[in-house]
């Protein structure tokens, strides 16, 4: 019988056969964890060389040709009904860890249930544009961190069959809440643990449709937390609430500074505050 792996991770592909091995191999190469890669494909793209990368590699069937991609959430879920782990990690096809990623935030995963590492923005030529989170952080983060992060900050979570990411515009950022507000509020965090985030000039995030949109997509995360329809406890649905109110705001301010020099790109633009 093969051993349960201490994590699953959790990758979610869409025209990324030029980039997404950079991101299984950084999972591959963590040292002392035992973990499986799971891959979703939300096209018809063909990603079975990725399983030629190292044991513990599983693709998940492509979608057929002329289909219409699922969504990132979606396909993320497929691959967790697959997981196996005790824990599961999100890693996008973009993006890859540092090599102590896992060594660093399983042992507390393990001892408190969740535990997130630092968010390093960086450009497609590898040059960190920005940390998340923005103010130093010992080794808590809280919602303070999360209010004034816009953007990614994952967990190494425990898996739990409850958990799934929900089919909404930054369903990523709303998982990462849920896991926070399940735990209270407060988490552990290792900031030597890094997730590289790497920004491609066609990524979702520089489309003017995104700008555009991004209000509405934080409106109706909050109508849901409000309305009791995620895993965020009642005592904490107002503090998780904050936080999306604050991203609406930043939003806001750089929509209008936006409309006014469209070269603006939005991690620079935080950058500078």
């Amino acid at each position: 019988m093969t051993a349960r792996p201490d994590v699953s991770v959790i990758i979610a592909a869409y025209q990324a056969g030029d980039f997404i091995a950079t991101a299984v191999q950084s999972a591959l190469a963590q040292p002392g964890v035992s973990l499986e890669v799971i891959v979703a494909p939300d096209d018809a793209g063909d990603y079975r060389f990725l399983r030629d990368l190292g044991p513990g590699v599983i693709v998940l069937d492509a979608l057929a040709p002329g289909s219409k991609p699922t969504g990132p959430a979606a396909a993320r879920n497929r691959a967790l009904a697959k997981a196996a782990g005790d824990f599961i990690a999100l890693l996008d096809a973009d993006d890859y860890w540092s090599p102590d990623y896992l060594q660093l935030l399983l042992p507390l995963a393990q001892r408190y249930g969740l535990a997130y590492g630092r968010t390093a923005i960086a450009g497609w030529d590898g040059t960190e544009r920005r940390p998340i989170p923005r103010r130093r952080a010992a080794d808590q983060i809280d919602y303070s961190h999360f209010a004034e992060a816009f953007g990614s900050l994952h967990a190494v979570v425990r898996r739990d069959p409850r958990r799934r990411w929900h089919d909404i515009l930054a369903e990523d950022v709303l998982f990462d809440i849920e896991s926070l507000a399940l735990a209270g509020g407060v988490a552990p965090y290792a900031a030597q643990a890094v997730y590289w985030l790497r920004i491609r000039p066609q990524s979702m995030t520089h489309g003017e449709d995104f700008i555009n949109g991004i209000d509405a997509g934080y409106t109706a995360i909050i109508d849901r937390i409000a309305r009791g329809e995620t895993l965020v406890p009642a005592k904490e649905r107002d503090a998780a609430i904050a936080v999306f109110r604050a991203w609406q705001a930043m939003n806001l301010r750089f929509s209008k500074d936006y409309a006014v020099d469209p070269s603006l790109e939005f991690h620079a633009y935080i950058a500078k505050l």
